[in-house]
């Protein structure tokens, strides 16, 4: 408890205290006596303000480096939904930082808790009375894991000796604190009487001591609010999106059955991590095959006016830049057996990271193109919400066939075009961006001609492709977090029942 000032502990004070309260008096008449007292409180009037000037001068520009700002990014692999949950933090955490009491207050604490949970949850559950509910029990107790852990590694790397300093040992300080302010006020009456300008200076002092304590106590418990902010709508993100895993795995260190299958069809070895999966659309005859020869350089795929693939054949591709890649070339629309086609390729969608939509630069009907793409984005809209959709690029082949037919001297510079054939070959790719709702940056023009070279695609196609490589290698987390997932989930099934099995057993067998 704090001590309270005794008869005995004033006079003790007091005894102290009286030879320097005498010695100032002395001082002063000495100055009196030899009529430079004015002169003398001149001078230490003048000090004490330029002390008090550069002290406050010092509080208001010096900031406290030894509070190392708390940051954290978001998740470069989260859904878009995910994305726009991120941003709507910001304005939270920017509020609540002007709150006092947060860390002290246990109705603010929770308050916030709730706000934040709430925010995040209703990006992904709008639909639900409760969306806060919509997780399972053992996510939850994950999230406050990784919530408390990572707080607790940002308080032990950023805040200096918070490892050594007990929370009673705060108490303790406060409590003698308290007492030192208690005795202090003994001596400033006497202070004020005999030494006015040692008080005022002390006073100067002490108020911009406080301050400063205040700032820095202020700084803290605003990065320690909007650690705690960030932090929870983090890991809630993960949780309320489906990305939040009960496994310590990283989801593409290991292939996917899709994968799995297509490697062993490919007759390849030697994949341990899943590979990029690109997957190659179009019309019949639109050049499919041709492009797949042309990623290669060599003949994979049979080239013919009729539609030469009657399926999903996979390729297992091998470029600098691009490690490992699986290339799956699919039938043109139409090219399977009764309606077959749709449904092929449908399961195929939530499979790849990257669509190649082969587009006939020279034939207008792109009808069926757009559908294809019109039915992509509506399933992952639908079905797939979590997930993100596939960087799709479009490759407008056979541009030599484009007015003027009979001239062909590449190389063309359709960004600024200066001849004709240049002038067409950008309006068949703004006109297939337009139809296929792409940036016409995502339009690459290629000429895949037998008994030619393959034109743009070492110099236009495969730059565009490492340029979307991290947009993809997104999708392929998301892709493979969802096997994972349900993989997880399965697994958690069969883990209880073989438990309950043999808990019925114990019981029956007595």
């Amino acid at each position: 408890m704090p001590m309270s000032l005794t008869r005995f502990g004033f006079l003790v004070t007091v005894l102290l205290v009286l030879p320097w309260l005498a010695l100032a008096g002395l001082g002063g008449y000495w100055l009196w006596q030899q009529g430079w007292l004015y002169e003398g409180m001149g001078m230490l009037s003048a000090n004490i303000a330029l002390v008090y000037g550069l002290l406050h001068w010092r509080s208001r520009s010096a900031k406290p480096v030894f509070i190392e700002p708390f940051t954290v990014q978001a998740n470069p692999n989260w859904p878009d939904k995910a994305q726009l949950a991120w941003q709507d933090l910001q304005p939270l955490a920017e509020r609540w930082q002007t709150e006092t009491g947060v860390l002290t207050d246990t109705r603010k604490a929770l308050k916030l808790t709730n706000e934040v949970l709430t925010l995040v949850a209703r990006h992904f559950h709008a639909d639900s009375p409760y969306p806060v509910l919509e997780f399972p029990l053992p996510y939850l107790l994950k999230l406050i894991v990784l919530v408390c852990g990572d707080i607790q590694h940002e308080v032990l790397d950023k805040i200096p000796g918070s490892h050594a300093v007990l929370v009673g040992d705060l108490l303790r300080a406060k409590q003698a604190v308290d007492t030192l302010n208690k005795f202090k006020s003994a001596f400033s009456i006497g202070n004020w009487l005999f030494n006015w300008s040692g008080a005022a200076l002390a006073k100067a002092r002490g108020l911009l001591v406080a301050k400063g304590l205040n700032t820095v106590t202020d700084e803290l418990s605003k990065r320690l609010v909007s650690a705690y902010i960030n932090k929870l709508g983090y890991y809630a993100i993960q949780l309320y999106s489906g990305q939040l895993t009960l496994d310590d795995m990283v989801p593409t260190g290991m292939l996917s059955t899709a994968s799995r299958q297509d490697i062993a069809e490919s007759a390849t070895h030697g994949l341990s991590m899943e590979p990029l999966r690109f997957l190659v659309l179009g019309q019949v005859s639109s050049g499919k095959s041709s492009l797949i020869n042309a990623l290669f350089g060599e003949i994979k795929s049979a080239e013919g006016v009729l539609p030469t693939t009657a399926g999903i054949v996979p390729y297992l591709l091998e470029r600098d830049g691009l490690q490992q890649a699986i290339i799956l070339d699919s039938a043109g629309y139409g090219g399977l057996a009764h309606g077959q086609s749709s449904e092929a390729l449908k399961q195929e969608w939530a499979k790849v990271d990257v669509i190649l939509m082969v587009c006939h630069a020279a034939q207008a009907a792109r009808l069926a193109d757009v559908q294809q793409l019109e039915a992509i984005r509506q399933y992952f809209q639908e079905q797939c919400p979590n997930q993100t959709l596939p960087v799709i690029i479009a490759v407008a082949t056979q541009i030599d066939r484009l007015r003027p037919v009979r001239e062909w001297q590449p190389p063309y510079n359709i960004q600024q075009p200066d001849n004709a054939k240049a002038h067409t070959i950008r309006q068949a790719c703004e006109a297939i961006a337009h139809e296929l709702s792409l940036p016409l940056d995502c339009v690459v023009p290629v000429c895949l001609a037998a008994g030619q070279a393959a034109y743009n695609v070492e110099d236009g196609l495969m730059p565009l492709i490492h340029e979307h490589l991290d947009a993809a290698q997104r999708v392929r987390y998301l892709r493979c977090l969802r096997q994972q997932q349900t993989a997880s989930y399965w697994r958690q099934w069969r883990k209880q029942a073989s438990q309950a099995g043999q808990l019925i057993l114990k019981i029956a067998d007595p």
